[in-house]
């Protein structure tokens, strides 16, 4: 009886494998048409029920248009719009059929001080920025030598000079949006966060050096204020603010549209669906302009510290310029049949995007004169600084309204519409709002008259102006009294809305009874239209050291063309959803001298209003008992208290807890009505984590502060507390130690990484194919360093590659060992996986196979994958020396226990040992398979074996062996492992790696017996 008869047999009735010559080489189709039909093909009987999908109908299914069209996608990964669950978990699947797949292992500022009085140099290499001072060297030289006002007069009258020079910006195309060339590493992240794998953004590479203000999900994040100036006045793509609602769609190009229409019919004459292809392929002109947007909420934390809201803590540093590229929504919605809107009527343009945040679409409108006034650059933007918009800013389509605030410009844009009526979408009504500060709350009875008026609606960008150096908690060192007659340069940004030109900053070092004059430094050709400034400028103002020590405030206000200055102070105007409920205060800088004032070297420290994220800092004090209450008096009976081991239990959505600030909170009832969804607040459930804390208290208000309270059950133990606090600071230490040491190398701990599929190898034996299973050797290239070299992968023996696929709802993650490269002289640039792929399988016991080798075996050369690591508690040093879990250990004889596709590990330990003529280290390999087409490296074992039979020893042990079979028939035991394996004893330890029932059920338990013990002489990859 061959091996499918038999699996005939014990399965009562035939099977099928559910595979078509099409996914050993995934047919791959091009258009939306097409795909739609495939999409709905496989949706249809997941849906139904009707029959089996599996992975590979989906991904053989589901276009890479990446690969094929490189130049419509940044550095953003394919995704899979399926999840795992909903393959795993059809309905009519028979349950216990869980493909063998190898078990994830356990897993300073400088500052600007200078010695005479110059402008602040340029530090932005793109072309359209221009100084007052950029074109004129002799201007320079010559007003060094001039007296102080002479000086002053001299620049000014340079600086209007410019000004008058600027000439309008036709906006014209910077040539073809760029491919991942060039500047592509300075303007985006490659790599994707470990932060967001477990969300629905896996797919997103994000530049570590944007801060969450909301915990993981959805990503909402600022640059780093010093970092965002620095930057220079385009930002760049990887740190330009974020504000997401939801997760960010899974779009593309090729199959994307957005459809126009009106509400009445009649207010258009020819509604349709325009493709990308269709905005781009030169029937409407194009623009490409820079402009600023900023978050409505900008300084938002500065407000918090005057009264709580219940917006985000965003910093002076939401906000961002980029080169924004697109066609006028004018020139889309008269290609529409726009008809002229009466006189007596007010018509509207709505918008609406493709994420689902928790109270519904994202929606808003606009004033229609406003959108068809070829003045205002309304725009339907797909590129940014000169490539494809980024995931989290719209792709593959945006809105863009120059001089509107950040909440008005629609992302990942779905629908456009005109109305006679304002939008009626719930952010519409509910968000961006400034309402009268009696209205406390959305129940109030007048709260609904008040937030569904247009007039309180937030439009135009406020006048703005921010401080970047000196930089928060910068120090300055004073060597000597000479040293306070140098100059510092004060240099920031300021911005406006409405394109209104920003006329002048200025500078008080005396609480605004003095004001300096401050220079601008524009973009290159900041004009459009002749009257209209859609970007930021920077600005500078040099003063003494001794002037700047000795205030107690650095001041700044920016005034428009209106001759308006920003307010002396914030103005409370309403607890909901303003931009920032009038924070355009003046910006203020406190410094202070940390040492003693009259000794030598001085210490000069430098505060801004408030620090980033949850840091303590900022010379605003938050007033006592408005941020939180605590739930608790002294007439409450004592808490009880609970550690972390009882807190790690209560992590399902029928029973979550989490911990707050120390406490402990039961938010089982919570999931079901959380604004957020239940996702945002589960994923913390169980866990000993800071994250809640801080996204809690970034995001929350007093009415969220009193559900919480109802919530509250105890609190953590002072064990747990001081366990968060020193194991959240000794991961910190080493993981920076480990990015250390492998600073150059591919693999990266923290991140992942994109590596490429380049070949790929059948190494199946006929037999192993008719038992519904294949065997692959896949070979994936590392991405080169910046100088061109080929990347290393830098994999400790013992340890593992994390890989991970992209889902619709999150990440697959699986851990695998390569078989390639070992040891330092076999690094290539490239590595190889030997994977075992369980195939779909129909029948009384279907099986949708496994999910990662499935979708391996379905990928197409060039596509590719991400990979993290070293992951693995288990590394090998060499001769008998081990580092284990942190421990060092030394055996000179090895037992190893390998099943299956376990023997990935044990084939890097063999082949590093064998590899050293001068490493004596024994080793005894016991190999457990069914067939003998299913031993991996069986050639190369045996040469081992044969070349070293001192120091290697192979055992095969099958259930299903071939006539003439030389080694163990049947299953492994503990007699097979007495009679092949070293005894107990000094200096003999034992590995594993395999199946969990042939480790839990035979391999431990028999080594117990042997003497063994776990944790000393027996470990697990």
């Amino acid at each position: 009886m061959d091996n499918l008869d038999l699996a005939n047999q014990l399965c009562k009735e035939p099977h099928t494998i559910a595979i078509s010559d099409d996914c050993a080489a995934p047919r791959r189709t091009e258009g939306k048409a097409v795909y739609d039909e495939q999409f709905v093909h496989w949706r249809e009987r997941l849906n139904t029920a009707s029959s089996l999908v599996s992975i590979r109908d989906v991904k053989v299914s589901s276009p890479n248009f990446k690969a094929k069209n490189p130049r419509n996608y940044d550095y953003s990964r394919y995704v899979l719009p399926v999840s795992e669950r909903e393959i795993k978990e059809q309905d009519w699947l028979a349950r216990g059929t869980n493909p063998d797949e190898l078990p994830s292992p356990a897993e300073s500022t400088g500052s600007s001080v200078s010695s005479s009085s110059t402008l602040a140099s340029s530090d932005v290499s793109i072309s359209q920025v221009h100084t007052a001072a950029d074109d004129d060297t002799a201007f320079k030289q010559e007003a060094a030598t001039l007296s102080e006002d002479q000086g002053l007069l001299v620049k000014v009258l340079e600086e209007f000079r410019i000004i008058r020079s600027f000439k309008n910006d036709p906006g014209l195309p910077n040539g073809e949006l760029k491919l991942l060339d060039g500047d592509a590493s300075d303007q985006l992240e490659s790599r994707l966060s470990v932060d967001d794998q477990d969300t629905p953004d896996s797919w997103i590479p994000r530049s570590a050096d944007l801060r969450r203000l909301t915990g993981k999900h959805p990503l909402n994040a600022e640059p780093d204020l010093l970092c965002l100036f620095q930057a220079g006045i385009i930002t760049p793509t990887k740190i330009h603010f974020v504000r997401n609602h939801a997760a960010v769609p899974q779009l593309r190009w090729e199959t994307h549209t957005v459809s126009i229409y009106s509400d009445p019919p009649e207010l258009l004459s020819k509604p349709r669906a325009w493709t990308l292809d269709e905005l781009t392929s030169g029937d409407f002109s194009v623009i490409e302009i820079p402009v600023t947007i900023g978050c409505d909420g900008n300084r938002r934390r500065e407000v918090n510290m005057v009264k709580r809201t219940a917006g985000f803590n965003w910093t002076a540093s939401g906000v961002s310029t980029a080169i924004w590229r697109g066609v006028p929504l004018r020139d889309v919605l008269l290609a529409c049949g726009l008809r002229e809107t009466p006189v007596e009527e007010n018509w509207y343009v709505n918008f609406e995007g493709a994420d689902e945040p928790s109270s519904g679409r994202y929606a808003t409108s606009i004033p229609l004169p406003h959108a068809m006034n070829p003045r205002n650059d309304v725009m339907l933007a797909f590129g940014m600084n000169g490539r494809v918009l980024h995931p989290d800013h719209g792709y593959p389509l945006r809105l863009v309204i120059p001089g509107f605030v950040g909440g008005r410009q629609i992302k990942w844009l779905k629908k456009i519409w005109i109305t006679k009526q304002p939008n009626q979408s719930y952010y519409h009504l509910w968000d961006n709002k400034v309402i009268p500060s009696f209205i406390d709350s959305k129940s109030h009875p007048l709260a609904k008259a008040f937030f569904s008026d247009e007039s309180t609606a937030c439009w135009e960008q406020i006048l703005q102006s921010i401080i970047c150096k000196p930089a928060h908690e910068e120090r300055v060192e004073i060597s000597d009294p000479s040293a306070l007659d140098g100059t510092y340069t004060v240099q920031g940004f300021a911005f406006n809305g409405g394109g209104d030109r920003i006329e002048r900053v200025e500078l008080s070092l005396d609480g605004g009874k003095t004001w300096r004059w401050c220079f601008r430094r524009f973009l290159r050709s900041p004009l459009r239209h002749g009257t209209k400034y859609w970007a930021w400028i920077f600005w500078s103002c040099d003063v003494k050291l001794r002037e700047l020590v000795n205030a107690f405030e650095v001041v700044v206000r920016a005034q428009d063309n209106k001759k308006m200055y920003q307010p002396e102070h914030i103005t409370w105007c309403g607890p909901l959803y303003s931009h920032a409920w009038n924070s355009n205060s003046w910006y203020r800088v406190r410094p202070n001298i940390i040492t003693e004032p009259e000794e030598y070297p001085r210490i000069v420290r430098f505060q801004h209003p408030v620090a980033p994220l949850d840091e303590e800092g900022g010379w605003m004090i938050s007033p006592e008992g408005s941020n939180s209450t605590n739930g608790s008096n002294e007439d409450t009976p004592p808490l009880p208290e609970f550690s972390l081991a009882e807190i790690a239990k209560h992590n399902k959505t029928d029973d979550a807890w989490i911990i707050l600030d120390n406490k402990v909170y039961d938010i089982t009832s919570v999931l079901s009505w959380h604004p957020g969804g239940p996702r945002s607040v589960l994923m913390y459930a169980g866990k000993a984590s800071v994250e809640p804390t801080i996204e809690y208290k970034n995001i929350h208000d007093n009415f969220a502060h009193s559900k919480r309270d109802e919530c509250l059950i105890g609190l953590l133990t002072e064990e747990g507390i001081q366990a968060i606090a020193e194991d959240s600071a000794r991961a910190a230490r080493e993981l920076q130690q480990l990015k250390n040491v492998r600073e150059d190398l591919a693999l990266q701990p923290d991140v992942f990484t994109a590596a490429k599929l380049v070949k790929r190898k059948d190494v199946s034996a006929p037999q192993v194919m008719i038992r519904l299973l294949s065997h692959r050797l896949y070979t994936f290239e590392l991405p080169r360093t910046a100088d061109g070299r080929a990347g290393v992968l830098g994999l400790p023996v013992g340890q593992h590659v994390q890989i991970s696929l992209h889902f619709r709802d999150q990440a697959v993650l699986r851990s695998y060992t390569p078989v390639r490269p070992v040891l330092p002289d076999e690094e290539d640039g490239t590595f190889d996986l030997l994977v075992k792929t369980y195939l779909p399988l129909e029948g009384s016991l279907p099986s949708p196979g496994g999910t990662v080798s499935n979708y391996l075996d379905c990928m197409d050369e060039s596509e590719e994958i991400d990979i993290r690591g070293p992951s693995g508690g288990i590394i090998y040093l060499g001769h008998g020396e081990f580092e284990i879990f942190g421990q060092r250990r030394h055996f000179d004889k090895i037992n190893l226990v390998a099943g299956g596709s376990g023997l990935t590990p044990h084939w890097q330990l063999i082949h590093t040992i064998l590899s050293d003529a001068s490493d004596e280290t024994r080793v005894s390999l016991l190999d457990s398979n069914k067939t003998q087409e299913d031993i991996w490296m069986y050639e190369e074992l045996q040469k081992y074996a044969e070349d070293h039979p001192t120091r290697f020893r192979v055992w095969h042990v099958l259930t299903n062996p071939p006539e003439g079979w030389k080694y163990s028939r049947g299953r492994l035991g503990k007699a097979l492992m007495e009679q092949h394996f070293y005894p107990f004893g000094q200096g003999v330890g034992a590995f594993l790696c395999g199946p969990e029932g042939l480790l839990e059920q035979v391999a431990l338990p028999a080594l117990r017996d042997m003497g063994f013990e776990e944790s000393s002489s027996v470990f697990s990859f």
